[in-house]
C-alpha cells in the first residue's frame, strides 16, 4: 500500500486540514468508521445481544495486538484507558510499607497518580528530576537514560514505570536496556507505550516487559475508552486480583459463585461488559496498519519527524526532542516566541498540532506527506 493509498481511507484528507496532532487524538479512517457501523447496525437488528457473536472480534483483536508485541494473546486485555490498566498493576501488588517505585517526572500523569495513589499503603515514590521546567535553575534533560535508571534503584525499588516515548518530549526510552536492569534485580518493568505503538517496535520479550498498558485514541488511529493491556507472566504472577467483576471468572456464563476460579492469562482483569464498539474499531484499524505494513509504517514516521527537525534547526529554533533517529519516534517539540499566538494562527489556517507547556508539540503519522510538513513550516517561519 502507498502513502497516497493509504490517505484516501482518511475523510480529513479530502479536505484544507492539515492534522499533525496524532499525540493528542487521532482521526478515524473509512475503515474503522465502517466497521463500527457495521458493528452498531447489526445491534440495531436481530443480533441484539452482542455477545455471541461480538467474542470472535474480540479474540480476534488480541491476536493482532500480540502479533504487535510479539506476546500471546493470552497475554492481552482490555480496560478503559491506559490509566485504568496501570491501576491493574499498581493496586494489584502486594506491597509493604517502605516498598518503592520509580518514575520520572516528564510523564504525562496518567502514569503518575496510580503510582503516587500507593502513598497511602506506604509505599515510597522515588522520582527522577530531569525536566528543566519543573527545577528551579533550568537545568536538567529532556529524556530518561538507563543510567538515570541504575542511579536511582534501590534494595527496595519494586517496580519502574516509564513511556516508551514521552508525550512532552518525544524522547524515546532504551527500553531495552532499562529491561534488562529491571530483570537482573528482580523488578517490575512497567510500561506506557501510548505514544509509541504502532509505529514505534515493541518486541516485550526482547525489552523484558512485564506490563504495558496502552491507549487507543492516539496514534492507535481507534476511539476512546478501549485500551489495552499486556501482562506478562512474571507480573501475572505477583498480581492479586484487586477487583472482580463477572467476566474475571472461568466460563462466565455459568453463573454460579465461583470467585476463586479465575480465568487464565490477562482476561482475568476484565470485570465485566465490555466495549465491544471500541474494540470493533480497534480491530479495524489494527488490519489497516498490518496491511500497510509496521515496518514501513515506522520508516514513514521517522522520516517526517526528521525532515521537520532538520527543517527547524535549519531556521535557528531550539528543538528539545532528541535528534538522533534511535532516540526520538513521531513527536518533535520545540521552543517558539510567542507559542500562543502562533499555535492559534496555525489553527485559524486549519493546521493542527499541541501547544504543551509552552512548547509547540507536532505529532505526524504514517499517511501525513512532507508537504503537510511544509504548508506548517511555511506558517511558522513566513
Amino acid at each position: 500500500m502507498t502513502i497516497e493509498q493509504a490517505r484516501r481511507e482518511f475523510p480529513h484528507t479530502w479536505t484544507d486540514l492539515v492534522y499533525l496532532n496524532h499525540a493528542a487524538v487521532a482521526p478515524l479512517s473509512f475503515r474503522v468508521r465502517d466497521a463500527v457501523d457495521r458493528y452498531q447496525t447489526r445491534r440495531a437488528l436481530k443480533a441484539i445481544e452482542p455477545y455471541p457473536w461480538a467474542q470472535k472480534t474480540v479474540q480476534e483483536t488480541r491476536e493482532l495486538l500480540a502479533r504487535m508485541l510479539n506476546a500471546r494473546a493470552d497475554q492481552m486485555a482490555f480496560v478503559l484507558n491506559t490509566s485504568d490498566g496501570l491501576n491493574v498493576i499498581a493496586q494489584g501488588l502486594d506491597w509493604q510499607p517502605g516498598d518503592r517505585v520509580l518514575i520520572n517526572d516528564l510523564e504525562f500523569p496518567a502514569n503518575v497518580y496510580p503510582f503516587l495513589n500507593l502513598r497511602r499503603r506506604g509505599v515510597e515514590v522515588d522520582v527522577i528530576r530531569k525536566n528543566p521546567l519543573f527545577k528551579k535553575d533550568g537545568t536538567g534533560g529532556y529524556s530518561v537514560s538507563p543510567a538515570d535508571i541504575e542511579a536511582h534503584l534501590t534494595d527496595r525499588t519494586k517496580l519502574v514505570s516509564i513511556s516508551y516515548v514521552q508525550y512532552g518530549t518525544g524522547a524515546k526510552a532504551d527500553l531495552a536496556a532499562i529491561g534488562k536492569l529491571c530483570r537482573e534485580r528482580d523488578i517490575l518493568f512497567v510500561v506506557d507505550g501510548i505514544q509509541a505503538l504502532p509505529h514505534t517496535p515493541l518486541d516485550v520479550e526482547r525489552d523484558m516487559v512485564d506490563f504495558m498498558s496502552c491507549g487507543s485514541h492516539k496514534w492507535m488511529m481507534s476511539d476512546l475508552a478501549a485500551a489495552f493491556i499486556y501482562v506478562g507472566d512474571r507480573a501475572l504472577e505477583r498480581i492479586h486480583q484487586a477487583s472482580l467483576g463477572w467476566t474475571s471468572i472461568d466460563n462466565p456464563f455459568n453463573f454460579t459463585i465461583r470467585p476463586d476460579e479465575l480465568r487464565e492469562g490477562a482476561a482475568r482483569f476484565e470485570n465485566g461488559g465490555m466495549n465491544f464498539s471500541g474494540i470493533t474499531a480497534l480491530n479495524a484499524s489494527l488490519k489497516f496498519f498490518f496491511e500497510f505494513g509496521l515496518k514501513e509504517m515506522e520508516r514513514a514516521v521517522l522520516d517526517l519527524s526528521g525532515y521537520l527537525i532538520e527543517r527547524l534547526e535549519r531556521e535557528g529554533i531550539e528543538v528539545i526532542t532528541p535528534k538522533a533517529e534511535n532516540e526520538h519516534s513521531g513527536i518533535v517539540s520545540f521552543k517558539f516566541a510567542d507559542a500562543e499566538k502562533v499555535y492559534q494562527r496555525l489553527l485559524s489556517q486549519d493546521i493542527v498540532i499541541s501547544l504543551r507547556n509552552g512548547l509547540l508539540r507536532v505529532s505526524p503519522h504514517f499517511y501525513n506527506t512532507e508537504d503537510e510538513v511544509k504548508r506548517l513550516l511555511s506558517v511558522l517561519t513566513g
